[in-house]
């Protein structure tokens, strides 16, 4: 179930389901291009989602951040994305972790929303990253990691 949740866009504030404000926290931000590694990150509940980017091309581009966790607080899903559509940029790198909570898997998107290849990106449980590998063809539209708190015990 909590997939459904973060596979929507953050950008649309009406869901198809019943979902508190308290489960969303969403914050806009520019990737600006010109080569230097910059990052944006945000904290909520003591889950830190950061996106660090390099790119090339065009003027500044307004991203959204969006953080999204289950009524019960323990799954949460971290997004990036291009809420006007397809990105102009050309990324050289990226890189999406998320801290204070394990990862349980992530997806990046190109064009149109379409899936990258997995060749494209890697995604490292351990360090909770997902990142570009030396076959990523510059195209970043969206970028997604799922985490999950373990049960905690009474």
């Amino acid at each position: 179930m909590w997939r459904i949740i973060v596979l929507m866009s953050v950008s649309v504030s009406v869901m198809c389901f019943e979902m508190d404000e308290d489960q969303i926290q969403v914050a806009n931000f520019d990737v600006k291009p010109g080569g230097a590694l910059l990052s944006f990150e945000k904290e909520w509940d003591g889950v830190t989602c950061k996106f660090s980017y390099q790119c090339q091309g065009g003027t500044n581009e307004e991203w959204t951040m969006g953080m999204v966790r289950s009524q019960d607080g323990r799954d949460f899903s971290c997004s990036v994305e291009r809420p006007s559509g397809q990105s102009y940029l050309f990324f050289q790198a990226f890189k999406m972790e998320i801290t204070g909570i394990p990862t349980a898997e992530g997806e990046v998107f190109g064009p149109e929303m379409t899936p990258l290849k997995q060749e494209e990106y890697k995604f490292d449980k351990a360090s909770n990253t997902i990142t570009q590998t030396g076959k990523f063809h510059s195209q970043l539209d969206k970028v997604v990691l799922y985490a999950r708190r373990g049960k905690s015990e009474l």
